[in-house]
């Protein structure tokens, strides 16, 4: 680690910043301070396209999974059917 008085850039940073008027150091952070605020801004608004994707996604393979109402009504029609058929093929002893 430096101690500052070797000329790295930590000690340099340290002397402009003392020899910076405050007016113009104000000014600087100020600057900092808004490209920070978008940078956030710029990075919320990715995370939230990014969660919307994602949920896009979940929905597609959700329908994908689950079959449609249609679909679940035809298969307990059959299910019931052929647990007709069964019980009439054993009351007959087939």
């Amino acid at each position: 680690m430096s101690s500052g008085r070797d000329g790295s850039p930590r000690a340099s940073a340290t002397r402009t910043d003392r020899d910076t008027d405050p007016e113009t150091r104000i000014a600087e952070l100020e600057r900092e301070n808004e490209a920070l605020r978008a940078a956030v801004e710029k990075q919320r608004r990715e995370n939230e396209r990014i969660v919307e994707r994602y949920e896009q996604l979940l929905d597609r393979d959700q329908v994908e999974r689950d079959p449609t109402d249609e679909d679940r009504t035809t298969a307990i029609a059959d299910d019931e059917s052929s647990d007709a058929l069964g019980r009439v093929a054993r009351f007959l002893g087939l």
